[in-house]
């Protein structure tokens, strides 16, 4: 393993990520400022937005729905999961693409190619006085970002089979540790309203959430930096291995074998994306739950944020890293989905007390365990299915394709869940969440096989 390169990477990703949770505990109240703004306007995209939702809330309520739930917080529970669906949407369109090109000309020309699209994603961000413009940043955003992917291509490409887990590992540290300091980031950053600092600013498009933008911006701005200065192309550092290795005895993988290959990634994929359609879901309307039911501020959903990075952090580098191998990367799989059901059902008995942090604070540990411990491992188990035998088993395809089913999971999870909430409530939400994971955590068991330990060479 080029432990130097995974080094490189993991910064450039840690960076990456931090930019991009930002954001998310000022997603209910920038929505509710552009709502402020532009309601009644149909002439804008939210205007035609808001009229859509009015629409669709009176073909699906119940008649206790119609009562109890069309509030305008639940208003922007539904807004707010297709404003998290599409995003992850147009990553399902294009990181099949983002893979096969960087098979192509390369993962670090590839990579900040992807990186000049997020820095013109946040650019409009930072000027994002209308909603059109915030959306406009989360399209370009969307169709751009490629970091994970290729950060997850680059580490298989210098490691192998015995220490994967251990270097994807790091990717799940990443988003812990980003997720632990971002969201209280973004919420520290917007206390800072720039229109009320300098209120000659307005007139260029500054608004009260423009301040995190331009955090994140400078955050891109560095990795950029780092990544020119630091990161090695690593597909030529496969290559000249492979050509190493040619001189030993191999054997040639017989079609049976890559057809064995390509079934179970086939299966890794759907079951990824059935598991983020279920987890980005419910993990989506979180702080739109405690936004409802606590009308919590940025600052304390920063807090819960932080939490749930914390713990994950934790498990990503205390157990996933350290014992992945030895543990086996399904059975850590099965005890990510078993946790997610666990954490469900914490918050589904929640919704039901509406009172309780315990139960709220055990459901986010809970959650912890899985954003520490199943995607990590599933990608590992997928890169194990890579190989030259076959095109559709190259590193940058397979794994492109293997993330691109799992944004497509998160696509419509959180647009379905927030639709279930909105709907319904947030205990036949969470309750139906729980439910689906139990199927989630069958399907592991039954289809999922257990990878063969690679032998330690001398």
């Amino acid at each position: 393993m080029d432990s130097k390169v995974v080094r490189v990477v993991f910064t450039a990703l840690l960076l990456d990520i931090l930019a991009f949770t930002v954001i998310l505990p000022l997603l209910p109240r920038l929505l509710q400022f552009y709502r402020l703004q532009e309601a009644g306007d149909e002439s804008t995209i939210l205007g035609r937005l808001l009229a859509a939702v009015n629409q669709y809330k009176y073909l699906i309520s119940s008649q206790r729905a119609t009562k109890d739930a069309l509030t305008d917080k639940w208003d922007l529970v539904l807004l707010g999961g297709f404003v998290g669906s599409l995003f992850s949407f147009l990553q399902f369109l294009v990181s099949p693409y983002i893979g096969k090109i960087s098979d192509s000309i390369g993962r670090r020309k590839t990579l900040l190619l992807t990186m000049i699209g997020n820095l013109i994603s946040t650019v409009l961000w930072v000027f994002a006085s209308s909603f059109d413009a915030f959306l406009w940043a989360r399209i370009v955003g969307g169709l751009s970002e490629g970091n994970v992917q290729l950060s997850i291509a680059i580490i298989s490409d210098v490691t192998d089979e015995q220490n994967r887990s251990k270097g994807l590992a790091l990717v799940g540290i990443a988003f812990a540790i980003a997720f632990t300091i971002g969201p209280a980031l973004g919420a520290y950053c917007a206390s800072f309203d720039l229109t009320r600092i300098s209120p000659a600013l307005v007139e260029y498009g500054v608004y009260p959430f423009s301040s995190p933008a331009l955090v994140a911006l400078v955050l891109l701005s560095v990795e950029v930096i780092y990544i020119m200065a630091y990161l090695p192309e690593t597909s030529n550092l496969r290559q000249k291995k492979e050509t190493t290795d040619e001189k030993k005895v191999q054997p040639v993988e017989s079609p049976l074998q890559i057809s064995k290959r390509l079934e179970t990634l086939n299966v890794l994929n759907a079951i990824h994306a059935f598991h983020l359609f279920i987890f980005s879901g419910m993990e989506f309307t979180l702080v739109f739950l405690t936004f409802d039911l606590f009308d919590y501020t940025n600052m304390q959903q920063g807090r819960l944020l932080g939490f749930i990075g914390i713990m994950s952090s934790l498990i990503q580098g205390g157990y996933v890293r350290r014992k992945a191998h030895a543990v086996g990367e399904k059975n850590i799989v099965l005890q990510g989905v078993v946790a997610c059901t666990l954490g469900l059902l914490m918050f589904t008995m929640l919704a039901l007390s509406r009172d309780s942090m315990a139960l709220l604070y055990a459901g986010a540990f809970f959650f912890a365990v899985t954003s520490g411990t199943v995607v990590s491992c599933l990608t590992s188990l997928a890169s194990m299915q890579c190989s030259d035998s076959d095109p559709r088993l190259a590193k940058g395809q397979a794994l492109g394709v293997f993330r691109s089913r799992g944004q497509l999971g998160r696509a419509f999870g959180p647009l379905v869940a927030c639709g279930v909430y909105w709907a319904y409530g947030p205990v036949v939400c969470y309750g139906l969440g729980t439910i689906c994971m139990l199927i989630v955590t069958a399907t592991v068991v039954t289809f999922i096989p257990q990878p063969q330990k690679a032998k330690k060479q001398d």
